[in-house]
């Protein structure tokens, strides 16, 4: 799947600028950055609610294709301007974690 198919799910939705079209080869889900760290896996979507600076640092060093934060979590502006100067993408879906990744396989992922 490619970051632009996200955008064709009406539970999620693009907020920040980074129009990039990279592939997605895994989901990876977590709240506690030190474990996402040492386990995320590059071009994966990292489901989050953590909404701070620090998860476009762990996005960075895992490579991951674009961070979309569940249950209506928006990110704050300095986590928008990071994520824009370095250019990762930003969604924020209504769906919990576990509906989203049902919703993600259902689209085939």
């Amino acid at each position: 799947m490619k970051l632009s198919e996200l955008q064709s799910i009406n539970e999620i939705r693009l907020v920040n600028t980074i129009k990039d079209d990279k592939d997605i080869q895994d989901v990876y889900i977590g709240d506690l950055l030190s474990f996402v760290m040492a386990n995320g896996k590059e071009e994966s979507i990292w489901l989050t609610v953590q909404r701070h600076i620090n998860v476009i640092a762990v996005a960075e060093l895992n490579d991951f294709s674009a961070i979309i934060f569940v249950e209506n979590v928006e990110p704050d502006e300095e986590t928008l301007l990071k994520a824009n100067e370095l250019h990762i993408p930003l969604f924020v879906s209504s769906l919990d974690a576990f509906a989203l990744c049902k919703r993600l396989y259902q689209e085939g992922l």
